[in-house]
């Protein structure tokens, strides 16, 4: 069953994977999370909120080399 989001559930629900994963997780592996789950929602406002919670200081990109990404952290 797939259901749509509005932006701040959208929101809530992706800072909620990244507490879960505190040792950093890729917009990729959130991203997969998010469409097992079965949550509809459009790319573009995916980066989005990423880059306002990172903007807002409730989450850190911090650079991964070995995987050559960026990992999201609490």
């Amino acid at each position: 069953m797939y259901y749509a989001m509005g932006k701040e559930d959208l929101k809530a629900e992706i800072l909620k994977i990244i507490e879960e994963n505190r040792q950093g997780i890729t917009s990729t592996q959130i991203r997969d999370i998010l469409m097992e789950k079965g949550i509809q929602f459009n790319m573009v406002e995916f980066r989005e909120i990423l880059a306002d919670l990172v903007r807002e200081g409730k989450i850190k990109k911090e650079p991964d080399y070995e995987k050559k990404k960026f990992l999201f952290k609490i």
